[in-house]
């Protein structure tokens, strides 16, 4: 496994933000935040499209695509945020993975939303949403 070294949210933090070989990629929890700045993005649906933009990033750097994801863990921080989620995420994602959905608490403060993906090269670019 080769390992994608983005910026994260933690100085020192004990992992690499993707790991990848020839047909698996798997990148970390991302939050919708800026990593260059380390700002977040305010509001519950900023921060899901950001966060799939830095996911889509990252996939990218490691030779795949949203379209080859084929399952995540989502976390949202509260029951308050999860319509506002759910919708956007069924916007912005264009795929139907398995998933996993929880509500709990986020490492940064006031990030809303947190989703790790794994991804399979040699799933079909343009997963059926069916």
């Amino acid at each position: 496994m080769q390992t994608a070294d983005f910026p994260l949210p933690f100085v020192n933090a004990p992992y690499s933000r993707a790991m990848f070989d020839d047909e698996w990629i798997f990148v970390s929890g991302t939050i919708g935040m800026d990593y260059d700045t380390q700002t977040l993005a305010v509001s519950a649906e900023d921060q899901t499209r950001l966060m799939v933009r830095n996911i889509e990033k990252y996939l990218a750097a490691c030779g795949g695509r949203l379209e080859q994801v084929v399952n995540y863990t989502l976390i949202v921080a509260g029951a308050e945020h999860l319509g506002a989620v759910v919708q956007t995420l069924s916007e912005v994602l264009p795929c139907k993975p398995t998933g996993t959905a929880m509500l709990a608490g986020i490492a940064v403060p006031k990030a809303w939303v947190e989703m790790q993906v794994i991804a399979r090269k040699s799933q079909p670019v343009g997963g059926s949403r069916t």
